[in-house]
């Protein structure tokens, strides 16, 4: 299976890298008929890959030469400042036809990007798509209700399996899924859920009142995004309904808008686990300027630098000690080396752990003690390792020892630390990915350090 994936991976870079290819040369010879035969049957998303690499004039000249459904589905697929980029220069009217060609979640997703021509766009689109994307726009940013489209299959609980099928080939093609079929009542409010191939299967009388599922789970509009993702992982729904306080079924959210959604946020953590301003998620990598990186960048930098400072009081505070001893200081980098990286794998886990829902703030003594058990064991491990490696090197049994001894106690406090910071940031409701990785790199080098020389005056009478 891994091979197998690693060769659509390869099979999709090698036509991504052609289409490029292919469309910068028919750019070059500037030949309008040449570019549309190029694009014609390509994927939106490949189209979309292709796009990030190319200047600003390359990219509005491959779009307009698009049509306009494939614009629409090209469009759904880029980064904010991609989308201004290739339909900011477009009239009004322009814009409004594109957003008529999208469902309306993704509609919702793109006129936010025009904040000065929001309301001339909704006003030339069609009416009844204009009030299902304003609709939505009433809902947080992140939240289901953004995400939500009302194109879902209603039934009722009355209709028999073969009507039901008769009455699915009647529907309005634009459905976004027939997987599974939302049993309501007259006034909107969800009583249960069928599969289709439930109602493939049953016999032609069976009502689907006897087929539902009535165990529902479902979501508000306001909820998270994250934690919609989090429900259909953990149910392994296709879909999930998202209902008002009444029970009324608002929309339905597809499993396929929740990978985008899973993306996004791992982007997110793993941009603010290593320091980094994460700005718009999905902005690709040769689009960000140089001067948004270092943006991104420099304020964690900046204040890690003068964090790192306490370090150099540390060793000022002991520079009697290290010359005295100046073997002591070629364990340095190996402990704080330790300690970081014992703390960071703590941090990792329980991140994971606060993200899925398996560890809460009710487990914080829980996560404390066990992680202190597991530091402890992880330092006798490494500290005997480190004992016979400073003995390896011709140290004395003292500075063997201090070594040793200095491992233990490191790896202990930094697992115990880094249980404690992403707890703690849960508790102020900080993100723990946002804190968590910088915080306890520095911690464990200041305080990993004092450690060593601590012991190191104890145990060999400095």
């Amino acid at each position: 299976m891994k091979h197998q994936t690693n060769n659509l991976k390869k099979n999709h870079l090698i036509h991504t890298e052609e289409l490029e290819r292919q469309l910068r040369a028919a750019l070059e010879r500037r030949q309008a008929t040449a570019l549309k035969a190029v694009l014609q049957g390509q994927h939106p998303a490949n189209i979309g890959d292709v796009l990030e690499r190319l200047n600003v004039a390359q990219r509005r000249r491959v779009f307009n030469a698009l049509e306009l459904a494939r614009q629409a589905d090209v469009l759904a697929e880029l980064a904010p400042n991609l989308v201004r980029d290739v339909a900011g220069p477009l009239k009004v009217g322009q814009i409004a036809a594109i957003v008529d060609a999208m469902p309306m979640d993704e509609a919702a997703y793109i006129i936010p990007m025009f904040p000065r021509r929001r309301s001339a766009i909704l006003e030339a689109v069609e009416p009844k798509h204009a009030l299902d994307i304003q609709r939505l726009l009433q809902y947080p940013v992140h939240s289901a209700g953004r995400m939500m489209t009302e194109k879902f299959v209603r039934v009722h609980k009355d209709w028999r399996a073969a009507d039901t099928l008769v009455r699915l080939r009647r529907m309005n093609a634009d459905v976004e899924t027939l997987n599974n079929l939302y049993v309501v009542d007259d006034e909107e409010r969800l009583e249960g859920v069928v599969s289709l191939r439930e109602v493939v299967v049953a016999p032609a009388r069976k009502k689907l009142g006897e087929l539902m599922n009535t165990q529902l789970v479902s979501v508000t509009p306001e909820t998270d995004r994250e934690d919609v993702a989090r429900l259909l992982s953990h149910y392994d729904y296709l879909s999930m309904p998202v209902l008002d306080p009444g029970g009324r079924m608002l929309g339905i959210i597809p499993v396929d808008d929740v990978i985008d959604v899973l993306a996004a946020e791992s982007t997110e953590d793993i941009l603010r686990f290593g320091g980094v301003e994460s700005g718009p998620v999905d902005q690709p990598y040769f689009t960000i300027s140089i001067k948004n990186a270092i943006s991104r960048r420099i304020g964690w930098l900046l204040l890690l630098f003068v964090a790192e400072t306490l370090t150099g009081m540390v060793l000022r505070h002991f520079e009697s000690e290290l010359a005295a001893v100046v073997a002591l200081s070629f364990f340095i980098p190996l402990l704080i080396g330790t300690g970081g990286n014992t703390g960071a794998q703590t941090v990792s886990t329980l991140i994971r752990g606060l993200a899925l829902g398996e560890v809460t703030l009710r487990d914080s003594w829980k996560v404390i003690g066990r992680e202190l058990l597991s530091g402890l064991i992880i330092g006798l491990l490494l500290g005997t390792v480190s004992y016979m490696r400073a003995k390896f090197w011709g140290s004395s049994d003292a500075l063997a020892l201090t070594v040793s001894l200095s491992v233990l106690v490191i790896c202990t406090w930094a697992n115990t630390i880094g249980s404690l910071i992403p707890l703690l940031a849960q508790r102020f409701k900080i993100d723990p990915a946002a804190v968590s990785a910088p915080l306890i790199t520095t911690l464990v080098d200041a305080t990993g350090l004092a450690i060593y020389l601590y012991i190191a005056k104890a145990v060999m009478g400095l």
